[in-house]
This record gives C-alpha cells, structure tokens and sequence, in this order.
C-alpha cells in the first residue's frame, strides 16, 4: 500500500484505555489517531520524524502470529477467526459473535432507519477475501492488529475493538473485535515467544481485563456482554462510516452517539457509565468539548426517547449531504422541519439532567432521559447559601448550568432559562418567559413554607436571544405589610433607579439598598437588624414620593 493511500486511511476505534494508574481514565483510539496523524503531518512539513509508541509484537510480521484462519457466515455478515496462537477464539465466543451481529445490524436499520454497514472486498487483519454482499468481523488480539504502528503510532494497549477501512471513500470498513476480553499493558508487561519457520516470534502477554465499571465485573468472565457492547458500538461506526469521511470531517457526534446508542442497543450493560463521574463535575462547559465525546452520549438517549428513534438517521443524512455542517446546526434544521425548536429541546434535556441521581425521585419516571438516570451521578449544581445572594448567568453556546438557591437576575441573560420547586417529595417546573415572571417565581416560592428548594436551569443553544424584558406596570410597593417574618420585598421597582432609599416616618434615612432588578428583597435578620417595630417609609431612587410599609415583630 502506498503512503499516499495510507494516509486517506481511516481507523475507528472503541478503545476505552484502561491504564494502571489509580485513576482509571480512558482514551478513546480514535484520538489517538488523530493526534498521531496531526503530528505525523507537522513533523512531516518540518522534515521531522515522530516519535513512535512501541508495539506490542516484535520480530515477525502480524501475519506469523496466525496460520488457519476459519470462517462463519450468516445472511449479513462473515466471520474470520483461528483457534489456535495469541489471536484464538473458541467456537462459542464466534457464535455468539454472529448472533449479537446481526441483533445490531437489524436493529440499526429496521429500528433506526439507517443505512447497512457496507464491507471490504478483502478482510483487514487476516487479509481473507469477503463473500459478496458479507460484512467482514474479525476476532483477534487487538494490540496485535496488522500496522498498529501507523492506525495507533503502536498498539493499542487495550481497544475493545476497531471499525477500519484502508480506502473508505466508498464507506467500506473491516470490524475488528477483542478475542478474549484481556489487553496488553503499556508498561511492564511480560513476553511471550512462537516459533514460524524457525524464527522467534516475540509478543506481549494480554494480562489486564476489560472490566465494567457499572457492575463492577470482568468482561473476560462475562464476554457475552463484551461481544455485545463492543459489536454494539463499532458496528454503530460501520453504519456511520457509509454517511461521511471523517478523516475530513470530524464531529462529536460520532463518538457521542455510538456511545448513546449502546444504551438503546444493550440497556443491560451500562459501559457509558464510566465517563458521567467527570462529565457530572462540570458547568457552563459546551457538551461538545467535553473531556471525552462518549459521555455526550447521553443527548442521543433524550433525543431518541423524547424527541423521535429515527432523530439520528436525520442527523447522519445531513450530515452526508452537507459535511461542514456542525450537529447543532444539523439538529436545528431538523427542529425546524419538524416545527420544534432546537434550543427548547436543549433546554428540556437540561432540564431533565438537572435531576440526574437522587433527584430523579421527584421527576416522573416518564420524563427521565433514560430509565437508569436514578443511577447517574448527581450533576453538578452551583449552591447558594442565600436566597437573596444575586447571581447574572452567561452562558457558552451548547452549556448548561444549574443553580440551587440565589436569585437570578436575567435582564441581560441571553438563553433559555426554568425554575424548578422541590416540594413534599415531588417537582413543579416553569419556563421562564420574561424578566418579570423570573421576579414573580423568586418571590412568590420564597415566602412559600412549603417549598424546600428552588433549582435554577440555565442553557443555551446557539445564538439564543434574551429572555423579554416586561415592565411591571403595578404601582411599587413593599410586601408582606404588615411585615412580621421572612423576607421584606420591594416590587415593581423601576429599571431607571439603581436603590431603593429606606426612611423613618420623620424621613431619617435608614439605608439606601442597591437593585438590578424589578423585585428585591431583604432577608428578616437584616430587616431587624436596620429597624424596629414601627412605620417606615421608602420609594426608588432619591427623589420623588414615599410610600409607607409596616414593620411588626
């Protein structure tokens, strides 16, 4: 093959890299190639070598590492696998291979719509020629694949398994899935030796397992749900790879939602689990620059159970017909078409995250993003101590953020925005239409006993507008009055003043308190604080009539 052609050459992998670090964090192989060829292309121009990864096999060829290569077929698919040397398989592990194919293929596209993976004419690891009309999986040692070193700059040291193609621009790819569930460590690991034709051939030994973090096992004991969630996922890469190069055209949405669909595919198995813990800390941070793509997954479960299963195949489509489209603006055409709104969706969906965990006891089990959503970490939600501590969120395109307590003042906020009561173990949700029902909600749920919290969701989509501002066109006023306990609030108040002036009944100016927004409240210890029981006095800016208001206590 010649380096020209090697380099229109597109790998993707499923590689969640266990490392042996104590924190176990994953590396998708996609970003690894990635990162590989953009140096590799950097050095090149500079007239520089890169610096390579070591591979996991030594001495030999890839190819002396296997000799008899068998075959299964079945109506859509072709099999390569040996049952002897470090690529070995068992026969059951093969038919299972079948069975969970073509579970996906037809689930893919009788279910979803899409487009059936198309195969290579010549199979990419064991080099065997393809049935007409068959889809090539091969089940081999993936940190022993054929040219590691130019797909992974090495091996891979611990891919699930790998969707390639040496010459995609047709959409043919090659599967490649884990023969045993067990990977190569990157360091220290221990060698191994066979003899072809006389010469030692030196590999490293597959000592670590893949395990599931969700249900803390070992896909080496339960390798059914390995074949299951790696077919799942890679094949879901095959489907993808018949809409557009992504050699060229590079999304998110490509990892995010191959690791979605698993969840709708194999809702047993939960591997998507392993990246909500880090995704779950973050605020304000655009979903589609996230540490990792695959915890993205979770909009592709809102959109295929709240919005429509066949969302992704309008996804895919556009993106074949248009490829320097993003997905948000993919997505907002399909809004449109389908007289919904992009940004609304987004904000439901933030909604609904927003009761990630715990929370999700006082949101109908229908309005979950997905049925295991209790089992997700709780996302992060900004605290504040004061409900009368003001806070004027502004928001990156594509972010959510969440707010417990505090008042918002929203005069300026561009996105959508909702609040949310917790009350007697349940949830009442508002959209938050202008600045004056933003006020209104803060006032009324904060003098009402029976709320326990009240949860602020901010989003924004993609140049969001700003919420209206409405004038509250009622006289000012102070409220409660009499006033006895709870917050003293202060309404209607002008957005030309920046104070409101506080007076004894002989006019002794008691305090001049700073607003930005039509309503404004002082908590009871600083109203007793400043004043005792008697009649007070007090209007917007410093000039201009009084207006009387009690204080009782």
């Amino acid at each position: 093959m010649s380096f020209k052609k090697r380099m229109s050459l597109l790998a993707v992998v499923l590689a969640a890299l266990f490392l042996t670090e104590p924190i176990s964090a994953r590396t998708c192989g996609t970003n690894i190639i990635g990162r590989h060829q953009q140096d590799l292309r950097t050095k090149q121009a500079n007239h520089q070598k890169p610096a390579a990864r070591r591979k996991a096999y030594s001495g030999c060829e890839a190819s002396a590492y296997y000799d008899t290569v068998l075959t299964q077929k079945t109506e859509h698919f072709q099999i390569f696998y040996t049952l002897n040397g470090p690529h070995q398989t068992t026969p059951a592990y093969v038919d299972t291979v079948a069975k969970i194919a073509e579970y996906a293929y037809q689930f893919y596209t009788a279910q979803m719509g899409m487009l059936p993976p198309l195969g290579d004419e010549v199979s990419f690891h064991y080099q065997q020629n393809v049935g007409k009309g068959l889809y090539p999986i091969e089940i081999i040692d993936v940190d022993l694949m054929r040219a590691t070193d130019f797909y992974l700059n090495g091996s891979c040291f611990g891919c699930y398994g790998v969707t390639i193609s040496e010459d995609y621009s047709d959409g043919t790819t090659t599967l490649v899935v884990e023969n045993d569930f067990r990977y190569v460590p990157e360091y220290k690991s221990e060698k191994d030796t066979i003899k072809v034709d006389g010469k030692d051939c030196i590999y490293d030994i597959a000592s670590l397992e893949f395990a599931n973090e969700a249900h803390k096992y070992s896909y080496v004991d339960q390798w059914q749900n390995g074949i299951r969630v790696t077919l799942v996922h890679e094949l879901y890469h095959a489907v993808q790879l018949r809409y557009i190069d992504f050699n060229e055209y590079w999304d998110f949405w490509f990892e995010a939602s191959a690791s979605g669909v698993e969840e709708v595919a194999a809702p047993d198995i939960d591997d998507y689990f392993a990246y909500l813990p880090t995704m779950s800390k973050l605020e304000n941070t655009p979903l589609d620059e996230m540490i990792e793509d695959y915890g993205a997954g979770i909009l592709f479960l809102y959109l295929y159970n709240h919005v429509s299963p066949t969302t992704d195949k309008f996804i895919w489509e556009g993106k074949s017909k248009t490829p320097d489209y993003s997905f948000w603006r993919i997505l907002n055409n399909y809004a449109q078409k389908n007289k919904l709104s992009a940004d609304s969706l987004f904000q439901d969906f933030s909604v609904k995250l927003s009761f990630a965990g715990k929370r999700t006891n006082l949101l109908d089990t229908a309005q979950w993003i997905s049925s295991d959503e209790n089992r997700w970490p709780e996302f992060k939600h900004i605290h504040h101590d004061n409900a009368l501590d003001e806070f004027s969120p502004s928001m990156k395109e594509h972010a959510y953020q969440f707010h417990n307590g505090g008042k918002p003042v929203v005069t300026d906020y561009h996105g959508k925005a909702t609040a949310i009561a917790y009350m007697s173990g349940e949830s009442q949700i508002k959209s938050i239409k202008t600045t004056k029902m933003a006020d209104s909600l803060y006032t009324v749920w904060n003098n009402n006993p029976s709320i326990d919290s009240i949860i602020w969701v901010f989003s924004r989509y993609n140049d969001s507008t700003a919420i209206p501002v409405e004038i509250d066109e009622r006289p000012t006023r102070a409220y409660p009055s009499p006033w006895r306990e709870g917050n003293l609030c202060f309404a209607s108040l002008p957005q030309s003043k920046k104070f409101i002036e506080i007076r004894t009944r002989r006019g002794d100016l008691i305090v001049r308190e700073p607003y930005n927004s039509q309503t404004h409240c002082i908590d009871e210890n600083r109203v007793k604080k400043l004043m005792v029981p008697g009649v007070y006095r007090f209007r917007a800016g410093s000039s201009g009539k009084t207006k009387d208001f009690i204080v009782i206590y």
